[in-house]
């Protein structure tokens, strides 16, 4: 059991010294369309308002048939 603690404790100091060694990459340069956030967006709030319609009609026809 010593021998697993001690071990792990010197890859654990050790970590970072490898760290200081990798190679530094450059960030991907973003030329994406915007048209697909935007598209998901209208989406995206186009289901959240059908949902909020729904709920509202369901518990309207609720209390409707409740009188």
């Amino acid at each position: 059991m010593k021998k697993i603690v001690s071990g792990l404790m010197s890859f654990l100091i050790a970590l970072p010294a490898l760290a200081e060694d990798a190679a530094v990459v450059p960030p991907p340069q973003l030329d994406a369309n915007p048209m697909g956030l935007i598209l998901f967006a209208l989406v995206f709030v186009g289901m959240i308002g059908g949902f909020a319609a729904y709920i509202w009609v369901k518990e309207r026809n609720k209390k409707g048939a409740g009188k």
